[in-house]
């Protein structure tokens, strides 16, 4: 039973961010409890990984599937910005279909050199992570964010530029790498030392 926390976890985040977006389409303002939910999800995706690890149950499979929903629950909650705040999220649309086109980059990369598709949960894009929240969490309870989400933005491109470098660089598929060095490192032949809380 304690073996399936982990797949539960990455399965609610899809519930968390379709209740987040019928909130923010009610007429009334439920922008504390998006908020609320919103760093709930963020906590599912932080400890979803842990718990695995420390279970064992930390296969290539879940870090996949989790990756898959990260992608759905972050524009769930964009989708629920828009629906609150139609105007300013329409005016960021365009750089957010920048980050979309870096990650079908980062895919067809991976796909084509390895009939794969990504998985490199590399340590950049775990600041990525946080940055996102911080700029969603701005733009929920002000109704915009111009800093943070530059700086979510800038974090964004230098983790998709790392990742499309780590599968480049790769001589065989693999996932969890760190960083672009580490790809590096294993394609001159070299072991590296995996974070055991942030990498598998």
């Amino acid at each position: 039973m304690l073996n399936a926390v982990p797949r539960i976890l990455v399965y609610s985040r899809i519930v968390i961010g379709l209740v987040c977006v019928f909130l923010a389409w009610q007429v009334d303002d439920f922008r504390f409890w998006i908020f609320a939910l919103m760093l709930t999800g963020l906590l599912t995706d932080i400890f979803d990984g842990i718990i695995a690890r420390r279970l064992g149950v930390s296969t290539v499979a879940l870090r996949k599937l989790d990756s898959l929903v990260d992608r759905f629950f972050w524009l769930m909650i964009f989708a629920s910005c828009y629906l609150r705040y139609p105007l300013y999220t329409a005016s960021i649309i365009p750089w957010v279909g920048v980050i979309l086109l870096c990650e079908v980059l980062v895919f067809l990369i991976s796909w084509f050199r390895f009939k794969k598709g990504p998985s490199p949960h590399n340590l950049i894009s775990k600041a990525w992570g946080i940055s996102v929240a911080v700029a969603f969490s701005v733009i929920i309870l002000s109704g915009s964010s111009q800093i943070a989400f530059q700086i979510m933005l800038g974090f964004a491109i230098l983790s998709r530029f790392d990742s499309a470098l780590i599968y480049i660089i790769l001589p065989r598929w693999d996932h969890d790498i760190p960083s672009f060095y580490h790809a590096m490192l294993i394609r001159k032949g070299k072991s590296i030392t995996r974070n055991s809380l942030l990498n598998g």
